[in-house]
């Protein structure tokens, strides 16, 4: 069977909720799957290492983690939900999985939603036996226009989604970040399948999580002050920091990251709610009980990652 993996280069070397809504279609080297399959479905074909360099640690708290009890970071220090505890993810296996929009066989001007799933794994072992962090960026079009920060030389308007994304504005090379959220371009979610046996995911939220949100939605942010998100230096050929935003191209309509590109977030902050919390809010069902939870990032040395999409063994879903 064939698979994906992830190198990265001498760079490199030296430094989960709802699916979107489209259809997605297999192409070559390329293929559809649910954000549910990206987090607890088995059956990858290989342990080769997916090459790349990152951090995700911080604190955290799982209850009934294992047959032992709870989630501890030593004997006898084990985590509660006021009170996390250390946890260091430790990445070795970085994996990219492009996800094509079906209309990109015939896309128009239509804005193509072709998706991508990134991986952070303790090891290359198959995710159902892995502690691993998942971003699943539903529009690689929308966090390609956050990166690039093009300005309409015309209308001053700035091309980006300003609800999702935020640039400096007294920098013209700033970084875009990008919020992440289940109703963001950009998800994120935890589970411990290694460190621990109990099936739970805990999953990124920007902003504290009400009781409804239908009736509670999240605050306005303006100045980038989520309580999570992702900021990129290389998105594939999105970034054109060099160039003056009023020169910068427009960001194509089908643009997906393709093999062989670089993948590179320099930062990272994700504040974690149990899935089943957050579902019930989208819901406006009652709140359950938290098992899961806690923060990873927050600075280069405790968030990021940094790879090259690469065919290889064991990093894709395959039929």
């Amino acid at each position: 069977m064939t698979a994906v993996s992830l190198t990265t280069d001498s760079r490199a070397k030296a430094v989960a909720n709802n699916p979107s809504s489209e259809l997605f279609v297999k192409a070559p080297g390329r293929i559809a799957v649910s954000l549910g399959a990206l987090l607890g479905v088995a059956g990858l074909g290989g342990c080769s290492v997916g090459k790349g360099v990152g951090a995700a640690s911080g604190s955290l708290f799982e209850y009934g983690c294992s047959k032992d009890g709870d989630y501890c970071s030593a004997p006898k220090v084990c985590g509660t939900e006021t009170i996390p505890v250390a946890f260091d993810l430790k990445p070795t296996f970085f994996a990219g999985e492009p996800i094509d929009d079906l209309r990109q066989l015939n896309p128009g001007s239509a804005i193509m939603n072709n998706r991508l799933t990134v991986r952070l794994q303790r090891s290359g072992k198959q995710i159902e036996q892995n502690d691993v962090l998942t971003f699943d960026i539903t529009t690689s079009y929308e966090v390609a226009r956050c990166v690039r920060g093009r300005i309409d030389k015309d209308t001053g308007a700035k091309d980006w989604d300003e609800a999702n994304c935020y640039r400096d504005p007294t920098n013209d090379k700033a970084l875009g970040r990008m919020r992440v959220q289940f109703d963001s371009p950009v998800r994120a979610g935890l589970a411990l399948k290694a460190t621990c046996t109990a099936n739970l995911v805990a999953s990124a939220v920007s902003a504290p999580v009400p009781l409804n949100y239908t009736s509670t939605p999240n605050p306005v942010v303006t100045d980038g002050s989520w309580a999570s998100w992702v900021e990129f230096e290389q998105f594939g050929t999105a970034a054109q920091g060099d160039t003056p935003p009023t020169e910068r191209e427009a960001v194509k309509n089908t643009f997906r990251i393709e093999l062989g590109q670089r993948i590179y977030a320099t930062s990272f902050s994700l504040t974690l709610v149990d899935d089943e919390v957050v579902n019930a809010a989208i819901k406006n069902l009652p709140k359950p009980v938290s098992r899961i939870g806690g923060t990873l990032g927050g600075s280069p040395t405790t968030g990021r990652f940094d790879f090259d999409l690469q065919r290889g063994q064991g990093a894709q879903f395959f039929p």
